[in-house]
């Protein structure tokens, strides 16, 4: 790290902060000693004051209900009507092509949710599996959109809720850069399950739903609402982008699911889709879409087709003749299309007849006729 002027005066504490802060902390600056007068001598006149020293920032512009906000603290802004934490990258979150990996950005997401429902709640989610409840991520969209980001830089995370009907809450989230662009834009369709005696998953009723999720609503934006408790498709949230999906090629890959893959709850953690994916096609992707239909656990062997297209890949992982979890990657800049995600949900019987006996079925959100 570069060190600044004056840094030979700091205590031990103040360069324990500068360090562990990775430069982004600077200690205030101390006034100099003023010099012993001779004895001979009038008194000294009095010393200027110092030049005030500016506060320290982090970068971007952010109004005054930021400033209580600090890394693993999430506080509220009331302006935005957003729940907000700055969150620093490290070398482990960042990929080759400059940008911070996809399955760090879901991860900091995660980071923000956890963190506020201790918070506000007093809960964490070990707590919650106390109580034989779970919450689980089971559709997600990450999109990269911002230029790359170096290691130690500081994103800002913003995230709000939403609650249409039990027993879904997604979460709308962006990350802001140092200096106030928007880098990642995400929504989370999160689900409060509850846990059965044989560790089955089911989502919760609506009283359970209503009890559980009555001290968050204050984070949820008054007006801003992308779903409703008469529109609860995911896809619904996204734009079409007007042409059907057309893959150019078609393979099988397996993939064994490891411990490592999977979470306390002895599922699988949803940041790990995009990098498990990327084991059946190479790529370094800017944008992904998760669901996660059943519960993968460790052991768990997947026979992954993979639908290739020049700038995208879909993806259908079968445990046996289960489809347990699909996605859809982009590796250029631009967003995940409505298409794209129907192709992974409500499309997916569709696209399954052409895995089991290479039938191709005509629909207006895919077309196989190139495979």
């Amino acid at each position: 790290l570069p060190w600044p002027a004056g840094a030979e005066t700091w205590t031990t504490k103040e360069l324990e902060l500068f360090i562990g802060s990775g430069g982004f902390l600077k200690p205030k600056k101390k006034a100099p000693a003023a010099k012993p007068a001779p004895a001979a001598s009038a008194a000294p006149a009095a010393p200027a004051a110092p030049a005030a020293v500016p506060a320290v920032s982090s970068g971007y512009s952010a109004p005054a209900q930021d400033n209580t906000s600090s890394f693993e603290t999430p506080s509220m802004n009331q302006e935005r009507h957003r729940l907000t934490m700055p969150v620093r990258v490290h070398c482990e979150d960042t990929a080759p092509n400059g940008h911070v990996r996809i399955e760090s950005l879901v991860a900091y997401a995660e980071r923000i949710r956890s963190l506020a429902l201790k918070q506000v709640m007093g809960i964490s989610l070990a707590d919650l599996k106390e109580k034989n409840l779970a919450i689980l991520a089971t559709e997600f969209v990450v999109e990269i959109v911002g230029k790359g980001i170096r290691v130690l830089d500081t994103l800002r995370i913003d995230t709000t809720p939403e609650f249409p009907a039990a027993p879904l809450f997604p979460w709308d989230t962006e990350m802001f850069r140092e200096d106030g662009s928007l880098y990642m834009r995400g929504l989370f369709g999160l689900n409060l399950c509850q846990i059965s005696s044989t560790g089955a998953y089911s989502g919760v009723d609506e009283t359970t739903y209503r009890t559980f999720t009555k001290d968050l609503k204050g984070f949820s934006h008054p007006v801003k609402k992308r779903f409703s408790a008469t529109s609860l498709r995911f896809f619904m949230a996204y734009e079409k982008a007007g042409v059907p999906f057309t893959p150019e090629k078609y393979k099988q890959e397996q993939y064994r699911v490891r411990s490592a893959d999977c979470d306390m709850y002895n599922v699988l953690f949803q940041a790990r889709v995009p990098s498990m994916m990327e084991t059946c096609h190479p790529g370094e992707a800017m944008s992904f879409y998760v669901n996660i239909r059943m519960s993968v656990r460790p052991g768990d062997v997947l026979q992954v087709h993979v639908f290739e297209h020049k700038d995208s890949a879909l993806f259908i992982c079968l445990r046996g003749k289960e489809p347990v979890l699909t996605a859809v990657g982009r590796y250029v800049a631009g967003p995940i299309s409505q298409e794209a995600i129907k192709c992974a949900s409500i499309r997916l019987p569709l696209i399954l007849k052409f895995c089991t006996n290479g039938e191709k079925p005509s629909c207006d959100d895919f077309d196989l006729s190139k495979l």
